[in-house]
């Protein structure tokens, strides 16, 4: 048995979606406004059947668990579901076909947490931001000032996920490249998290599309890089090629020196102006928690090969290959890189332990080593690397 909601974009309807009752899941969609539909005018069923799943927070998140079972849900899409899918991020939701909501009714931005006049569906729930907040680590949405803050709360690794988000701010602090960035800011937790916030860089009338999204809205020409499929999507819709190959060079630069092994589609797009739909640039770089060696263990720092083994979540599965779309090095100062043992004093004072800290130290240092043969123009390969150390 379904229910049927209208499908929104602030106060025009895009389409019609039918939700599981049991499962939660979108089971069917038909198109009203192709337009302003997801997936740039290009939403088919079963792209729409996947940008629900990826919209709801993962089921397995533990800060969401318990939230989700006492507002009566049987899993996290059908908590999506009783939240009208709302989002912080842009302005899409759906609207119950028996239910006369408009857009001011429902938008997160203009209330805060203590607001008593927003509407609610079903009892079940207030309307919450984070029913849509993706993402493993732990994290909410403060709604209580006057723009949404995101809050991560890192406890495993000794909080470094989220000592990372701040390192990487003062990294891209230093380099001052004009590439737009998230600045993450630490915040004092009672119990033993590490806390980083940002604000949003969205609002209701700026919101984000995930390069996902991007991708899949055309046809990839066979041969094709998905880079340059992506680039080419973003100029074909107003960011010029170059504009959004030198946001690529620094990000990809900038992910192979911090390590971030977790770029994956959804944690990189664009900006788009909600109310003409018309591109406004690359999104900033967020979500740079998973990074810098956080889930490794020990005080032994990776060699050069081991750096080069691990599997990254990206256009490709490895750093090797992702450097190869690189075009402009130019776009990162190594010199305005902050240094090993600098580095190894930042974490150390954020209360990473000391064997830790000289894994990440130690393990930087050796990236940092590729990273500058790569600016002199030298091959970056594994399998140089493992013949090398034969040699």
């Amino acid at each position: 048995m379904n229910d049927n909601y209208l499908l929104m974009h602030k106060d025009i309807q895009c389409g019609v979606v039918a939700i599981d009752r049991i499962s939660g899941a979108l089971s069917e969609f038909s198109v009203i406004d192709p337009e302003h539909a997801p997936f740039l005018g290009n939403a088919n069923e079963n792209n729409m059947k996947t940008w629900w799943k990826h919209r709801a927070v993962p089921g397995s998140r533990t800060d969401m668990a318990e939230i989700i079972r006492k507002a009566g849900c049987d899993s996290n899409l059908d908590y999506l579901a009783k939240n009208l899918a709302l989002s912080i991020t842009d302005t899409y939701w759906i609207c119950p076909l028996d239910l006369e909501l408009s857009w001011d009714d429902v938008n997160l931005h203009r209330r805060s947490l203590n607001d008593q006049g927003i509407l609610s569906y079903q009892n079940g729930t207030s309307y919450d931001p984070n029913a849509s907040l993706g993402g493993q680590m732990n994290k909410y949405w403060d709604i209580s000032g006057e723009s949404p803050v995101l809050v991560k709360r890192a406890y495993e690794y000794y909080g470094q996920q989220s000592v990372n988000e701040l390192f990487a701010s003062e990294l891209h602090l230093r380099q001052n490249s004009g590439v737009p960035f998230v600045m993450y800011h630490e915040r004092k937790a009672d119990d033993n998290a590490v806390l980083s916030c940002c604000e949003a860089f969205t609002d209701e009338h700026v919101e984000f599309i995930s390069a996902y999204e991007v991708m899949l809205s055309r046809k990839q020409r066979p041969g094709m890089s998905d880079c340059d499929h992506y680039i080419s999507v973003c100029d074909s819709m107003g960011i010029p090629q170059e504009e959004m190959q030198q946001f690529l060079d620094y990000l990809i630069l900038t992910d192979f020196a911090i390590s971030n092994i977790d770029e994956h589609l959804q944690n990189f797009g664009i900006l788009r102006n909600a109310d003409t739909l018309g591109f406004i640039g690359p999104a900033p770089i967020f979500d740079s928690g998973n990074s810098m060696f956080f889930n490794r263990t020990g005080s032994v720092p990776l060699s050069r090969t081991e750096l080069l083994e691990q599997e990254i979540r990206s256009m490709h599965t490895s750093e090797e290959k992702m450097l190869k779309h690189v075009r402009d090095v130019s776009v990162l100062d190594p010199d305005k890189l902050p240094a090993p043992d600098e580095t190894s004093a930042f974490y150390l004072s954020h209360g990473i332990p000391e064997a830790k800290c000289h894994l990440i130290s130690g393990s930087y240092r050796n990236k940092l080593s590729l990273l500058n043969d790569f600016m002199k123009g030298i091959k970056i390969s594994l399998y140089l690397e493992k013949q090398r150390g034969m040699s």
